[in-house]
């Protein structure tokens, strides 16, 4: 009598091997959404909050766009208009016991397109990966990121008020 059942030719360690891979990268797949998701949550911890205070506590009426920055002390960095229709720049510091917050009037610092401008002009090579608001030492300035001509990443810190630089840091690749 003919066995009608179809025999497999593969022996049945390379079967169970070939679950047990699928079941890890599943696993795999699983924790890196979790994990991206998290850090993702992370980024934005805080900023209703920050906002909620800085409506209540300033004259500022509305709030067009929340960032943070991270030096030697973290900050919510706020961008919004008062009543009068002015643009204002928050620096909300996150860890200070007396959270002493900083409002600059935005009609009195150098547009970031004009430092981008500069920029261009003194790094002609260079790859600029983003451009945002800093505070250094109770210092107000442009933190610019990029990748200058010799493929180092970079950032540079300039008054928020001249354009002057402030400070520089290059970092070389290792590997």
């Amino acid at each position: 009598m003919k066995n009608n059942y179809m025999q497999s030719n593969a022996p049945s360690w390379l079967k169970w091997g070939f679950w047990i891979l699928c079941l890890f990268l599943l696993v795999g797949l699983i924790y890196s959404i979790y994990l991206y998701h998290s850090i993702q949550k992370s980024k934005v911890a805080g900023f209703a909050e920050t906002k909620e205070k800085i409506l209540e506590e300033t004259d500022l009426v509305s709030i067009d766009e929340i960032e943070r920055f991270n030096g030697e002390q973290a900050f919510h960095i706020l961008f919004g208009k008062t009543e009068e229709g002015k643009n204002k720049i928050v620096f909300f510091p996150l860890k200070k016991k007396e959270k002493k917050v900083k409002i600059i009037d935005k009609s009195k610092i150098v547009p970031k397109e004009k430092i981008l401008n500069q920029w261009n002009s003194e790094c002609k090579d260079c790859k600029m990966i983003k451009i945002k608001p800093a505070m250094v030492k109770d210092k107000p300035l442009w933190e610019l990121t990029y990748i200058d001509s010799t493929d180092r990443y970079a950032l540079d810190y300039l008054s928020i008020y001249d354009g002057s630089h402030y400070e520089q840091y290059r970092f070389k690749k290792m590997f």
